[in-house]
């Protein structure tokens, strides 16, 4: 009894722990570790306490319910980096090494370079990764659970999250 609780256990850590792994735990933990990095983590907990502001707007409404599908954010971010573009080629030749990722988008323009990818699990987006460089700033960001992209688009606008308008034109589709 004792030794099939052990493995139990263990099988639900090591599940819990494949459904987790996400871009940004994958490829960038070793940035982690860098107290010159700012890091976020969003739980589900966190998005469940929004699902329960409710509201009387019906775009509200449709954000709040791709927010109660959402399972988290995270991301790191550094400002002042002399090398970002560097950063973000790496980071982008990291990803796509991988082949788990298909490209969405990818804006550039003098400034900064912004590439948009997800991973597709059973024709449901199940992650979407951001990965940004330029102007001096770094940033790598991965929102992952059930992925609506025009509800994404939609809390954008609304939460101003950076690098995301570039999802503006996408909600209007």
């Amino acid at each position: 009894m004792k030794y099939l609780f052990i493995a139990i256990f263990t099988l639900s850590v090591g599940v819990s722990g494949f459904a987790q792994e996400n871009a940004i735990s994958k490829y960038f933990s070793a940035y982690q570790q860098d107290d010159s990095f700012t890091k976020v983590s969003v739980t589900s907990k966190m998005f469940s306490l929004f699902t329960e502001l409710g509201s009387e707007m019906e775009e509200e409404k449709e954000i709040l319910a791709a927010i109660a599908k959402l399972e988290g954010i995270r991301g790191i971010f550094k400002d002042d980096v002399s090398n970002s573009k560097e950063m973000y080629d790496e980071a982008v030749k990291k990803i796509e090494s991988d082949g788990s990722y298909e490209e969405l988008m990818t804006v550039e323009n003098g400034k900064e370079n912004a590439r948009f990818l997800i991973k597709d699990q059973n024709g449901k987006i199940s992650e979407l990764l951001m990965v940004m460089g330029g102007d001096n700033e770094f940033i790598a960001m991965s929102l992952f659970g059930d992925i609506d992209l025009s509800a994404i688009a939609k809390m954008a606008k609304v939460m101003k999250i950076r690098g995301l308008e570039h999802f503006d034109s996408m909600g209007d589709h």
